[in-house]
């Protein structure tokens, strides 16, 4: 059984050394989205890691049962007065099929205190999320273009992100997936 871990927890339980060489591990699943995010590297290890060691931020993770050094998910959170959002979530190709996924975002919903989490993600991997959205019946509440790397759009499911980014709503857009007109 995979089990879903806290990174939060590891705070002052190992040494400096080996809590950076998990967090740096638990990192390295998801490097390539910083084609998709050209500053997440630095979001990560900047902005998203620091918060763990406040109430308002976790890291959830997932370790394989054969090598606990192979990270198979990760789930980066936030959680303060403004919002309650999933900041990243993944689960390796692997695992896909075997509800981790699930049991990432149910883990991540415990922890935020909602089951409406804002959560936001490229266009074009609505598909891959698609089972997850329609499972927990999350809506669609915004489409912003440009915010992150100048192609696609940014999905906002239960929130939205103009508030922070002080960005102009988008014109409408017509999201269509299957023949289903989504937005």
């Amino acid at each position: 059984m995979v089990y879903i871990e806290s990174l939060k927890s590891y705070i002052g339980k190992i040494s400096d050394e080996e809590f950076a060489n998990l967090a740096k591990r638990i990192y390295e699943i998801t490097d390539f989205i910083c084609e998709d995010y050209p500053k997440y590297k630095e979001w990560y290890f900047y902005k998203q890691l620091p918060r763990i060691f406040t109430p308002s931020g976790e890291i959830l993770f997932a370790r394989s049962d054969d090598d606990t050094n192979t990270i198979l998910a990760m789930a980066c959170l936030k959680k303060d007065k403004e919002e309650k959002k999933i900041c990243t979530l993944y689960v390796s190709d692997q695992c896909r099929t075997h509800h981790l996924g699930t049991r990432m975002v149910e883990a991540s919903m415990d922890f935020l205190e909602t089951t409406k989490p804002l959560i936001t993600l490229a266009d074009y991997k609505l598909p891959m999320f698609q089972p997850i959205i329609d499972k927990y019946g999350w809506e669609l509440t915004e489409i912003v273009t440009g915010l992150y790397n100048g192609s696609g759009k940014e999905l906002c499911f239960n929130g939205t992100l103009t508030k922070q980014a002080n960005i102009d709503k988008q014109e409408p857009y017509t999201l269509q997936l299957n023949d289903k007109i989504l937005y």
